[in-house]
């Protein structure tokens, strides 16, 4: 019977990369990252008897580093939120919209709008968009078909046009984008 350091070997050791691209494509901070892998290698360790028998035990530890990423930028967008609702609460002259709109909040409210999708549509379009995955590999990731990889991709993008778009008409008075 193979010790618990053999059985890491084997499966872990070799997605180490992996797991650690996937979590810096969703997170984009190094501490973040950091975090969300520690926290997926916790959840395997709990789970292991599970992952060991999964039919696909890769595509079950990218979906737990995935999950583990996007629970640690939520965690990160809300301690964010809480921080600029202080800022611009003290702020006493109004911004123009130019300032409003700089590269960083733009960044945030687009991880902002992904956080607001539904887990599957947040997974599929990080996943096609950001890493470019193929559907299919997608698809064994989230435990589902291609053709439903396809929908929430389309989803996803749907809902994040709509998310961005009220928050690009919020910032800059614009009816009409």
């Amino acid at each position: 019977m193979p010790s618990g350091h053999d059985e890491y070997d084997r499966l872990i050791r070799p997605m180490e990369e992996r797991m650690m691209r996937l979590v810096w494509g969703v997170t984009q901070n190094a501490d973040d990252a950091e975090e969300a892998l520690q926290e997926a290698l916790g959840v395997l360790w709990r789970k292991w008897d599970r992952v060991r028998v999964h039919p696909n035990p890769e595509a079950l530890v990218l979906r737990i580093c995935s999950n583990a990423a996007y629970d640690v930028l939520r965690r990160r967008i809300r301690r964010e939120q809480r921080a600029a609702y202080l800022h611009f609460s003290r702020l006493s002259a109004p911004k123009t919209p130019a300032e409003v709109l700089g590269a960083k909040e733009c960044l945030a409210a687009v991880r902002q709008a992904i956080a607001q999708l539904s887990r599957n549509q947040a997974v599929a379009v990080t996943m096609r968009l950001v890493h470019g995955l193929p559907y299919g590999d997608i698809g064994r990731a989230l435990g589902c078909r291609e053709n439903t990889v396809r929908k929430h991709v389309e989803r996803g993008r749907e809902r994040l046009r709509g998310l961005l778009g009220r928050f690009l008409q919020e910032q800059t008075g614009m009816e009409n984008l």
